[in-house]
């Protein structure tokens, strides 16, 4: 559990109580039995819970704990605790921070550390310094993990800008760096593994710009990084550019094992009236990292167009993409992949009762074989698309009011490789419709639905399919203290050649003895009969009940 105190300012904090609290505490009883399948629950089980928050000065400081007859436990308020108080036009962060400067220098990092954030006029500046990560240590008595391996690194991040809020350019350096003798234990493991510290300086800038009073917005991110895998590594020897590597070790550890990766994004963005277009544009070499961020979709360049339309005082509003991207920007793949990537969406509300969404959506890759020896069946050519369709039908009324919905997605995946046609399952369909119907009798606290559901799912190797009816409905009394709600269920489905039937049933009630207390009883009863029983698909029963009680601070 984190305690955090985002950007809060001073003044308000020292006008805030000085104790306060809040929260829940939840006391739970579970009755089950079942027949036919291996039990999912006990028979009997208490739990005892609560996410209790105390407050001191503003400052949040959650406590989670459970305890059970299975499990219990205690979590801390403080394994990551963080604060920036704001003064004025001052910000200091301390403890666990995370900060978003670009998404190719500091993007989000979490570090324990410290930093200040300021602006004087247009002149902005920001710097951190912390632990990135945390030195994990090497287990071979229970298990090796080099995914997750890490050094302790620290590092630092500093930003210079000019501009406000919404106009701005900011340059940024962020450095960190791996301690090589940091593990508490396996450093003779580690360096026999060949795990090696390493260290990360990246230089980008990061800029958002408006002209003609908002209707043209351009924003901009780009960055260089100087990832050198191994510290350790043996310097460079270049008579010719000694010099300029004299310079660059000053700010990087710069050897054999460095690397240098560059990316940017662009986005230009003009509105008119009712309508507006944006045009993007994203370069990331591959391996682009950084040390600032946790992970980037690199070796990618992609153009994208964005358009975006309202009509009839934004009644009807329509919205849309379309990207091309490639990968192999370095030209080593034996094959590269271009795709096509788009998406349009309209929504209209005809009237106060009539509405419609429309959205549909397509993926296309296509590989190019650059070498000869690449067997045509791994080749990647495929298509996937989706539409959905939600149109809504509204009666409203003073003492009863009706609605009407129809949710239709439908998609397809294909197989457009002819050396991979006769693979087995390539080609998937799926359609599911639902239809529901809501009655709301105002006066009463009442309310009844139905939903009638269709879901079909296709290939070579299945065909399945679920139909099924569920209805329900949800009362309140003495003066909405108790509310109690239900529905049952009934669904016919096939597999293939297998049959079956599947009947739910639940049953809730709540019942507030306080605007802080209240009782809660639920039930839940699932039957699935197949047609011809089977390990695969055996005839079962389960029924789950659960009394509890809910103490709110």
């Amino acid at each position: 559990m984190t305690g955090r105190l985002s950007g809060q300012n001073v003044e308000e904090m020292l006008q805030a109580k000085p104790f306060s609290y809040s929260g829940n505490v939840d006391v739970n009883t579970i009755f089950y039995r079942s027949q036919g399948i291996q039990p999912r629950y006990l028979p009997f089980n208490y739990i005892i819970s609560g996410s209790p928050i105390l407050s001191i000065y503003g400052v949040d400081l959650p406590i989670t704990f459970a305890v059970g007859k299975q499990h219990s436990g205690v979590m801390q308020p403080f394994n990551q605790f963080g604060l920036s108080p704001r003064y004025k036009n001052i910000t200091l962060h301390a403890g666990y921070r995370n900060l978003n400067w670009s998404p190719f220098t500091l993007g989000g990092h979490t570090f324990l550390g410290g930093g200040v954030e300021f602006t004087a006029g247009k002149l902005r500046f920001g710097a951190i310094y912390g632990r990135f990560n945390k030195a994990t240590a090497l287990d071979t008595a229970r298990s090796l993990f080099l995914s997750n391996f890490a050094f302790r690194r620290t590092g630092a991040a500093v930003k210079v800008g000019y501009g406000t809020e919404q106009d701005f350019f900011d340059i940024i350096l962020v450095r960190a760096k791996d301690h090589g003798g940091s593990l508490k234990f396996g450093n003779e493991l580690a360096d026999t593994l060949g795990l090696a510290p390493a260290s990360n300086t990246v230089v980008g800038y990061n800029t958002r710009l408006s002209f003609l009073k908002g209707r043209l917005a351009f924003e901009s991110d780009g960055a260089i990084s100087l990832y050198t895998n191994d510290v350790n590594a043996p310097g460079l020897v270049d008579s010719m550019y000694e010099s300029r590597i004299r310079r660059l070790r000053n700010i990087a550890d710069l050897n054999t094992s460095s690397e240098v990766y560059g990316a940017i994004q662009t986005a230009i963005r003009y509105k008119v009236n009712n309508m507006s277009v944006r045009l993007i544009y994203r370069y990331i070499d591959p391996g682009y990292k950084s040390m600032g961020s946790y992970w980037l979709n690199n070796d990618l360049e992609n153009y994208t167009i964005a358009p975006a339309l309202t009509l009839l005082n934004n009644k009807v509003r329509f919205s849309g993409s379309l990207g091309l991207q490639r990968d192999d920007l370095s030209k080593t793949k034996r094959a590269k992949a271009k795709k096509v990537i788009g998406s349009a969406n309209l929504s209209a509300d005809f009237n106060e009762r009539a509405s419609l969404d429309l959205s549909y959506s397509n993926y296309s890759v296509s590989q190019v074989v650059k070498t000869i020896r690449f067997a045509d069946s791994l080749k990647v050519v495929q298509t996937s698309s989706q539409l959905s369709v939600m149109p809504r039908y509204v009666i409203p009324g003073v003492n009863r009011s009706h609605m009407f919905s129809l949710i239709a997605n439908l998609s397809r995946a294909r197989e457009l490789n002819p050396a991979r046609r006769d693979s087995l399952s390539n080609d998937i369909t799926t359609d599911n419709i639902v239809f529901n119907y809501q009655l709301a009798l105002v006066p009463q606290g009442a309310s009844v639905f139905v939903s009638l559901s269709n879901t079909r799912m296709q290939s070579e190797l299945l065909r399945d399919m679920n139909r099924g009816v569920t209805v329900g409905g949800s009362k309140a009394w003495l003066q909405n203290k108790l509310q109690i709600s239900g529905n049952l269920g009934y669904l016919f489905n096939k597999r293939n050649s297998e049959r079956g039937r599947i009947q739910t049933g639940a049953l809730h009630g709540r019942y507030n003895l306080h605007r802080m207390q209240a009782l809660r009883l639920s039930i839940y009863y699932t039957d699935n009969t197949p047609e011809t029983p089977s390990e695969i698909y055996p005839k079962y029963y389960e029924f789950r009940g659960e009394v509890g009680y809910t103490l709110t601070l």
